[in-house]
């Protein structure tokens, strides 16, 4: 996992790059982005479903993974993943 940290209204970038689950790549960059320790962050079960959001883009080794992309909020950020491994965060506004 590769953070930048930037200022308020930036994306913030992250690769998952299939060294474990992608919720905890998710939660650890929150955690960094935030200056929380995970277990201080909400859990993340309450905004998506953390099994299928790991298993997303798994495919057998036979089949390429399917493009696509997820947008939630956690944590006070916009969260995008891509099937490319992919993470941006932005912070929320008061609008979202």
């Amino acid at each position: 996992m590769g953070t930048a940290i930037a200022g308020r209204g930036e994306v913030h970038h992250v690769h998952h790059d299939g060294d474990g689950p992608l919720s905890d790549t998710l939660v650890d960059a929150v955690a960094s982005l935030t200056d929380t320790a995970p277990a201080d962050l909400p859990p993340l079960d309450t905004r998506i479903n953390v099994a299928a959001l790991d298993t997303l883009w798994e495919t057998d080794a036979d089949r390429p993974t399917a493009a696509g992309c997820l947008t939630f909020t956690y944590g006070g950020y916009v969260v995008v993943v891509r099937s490319t491994g992919a993470v941006f965060l932005r912070e929320t506004t008061d609008d979202e």
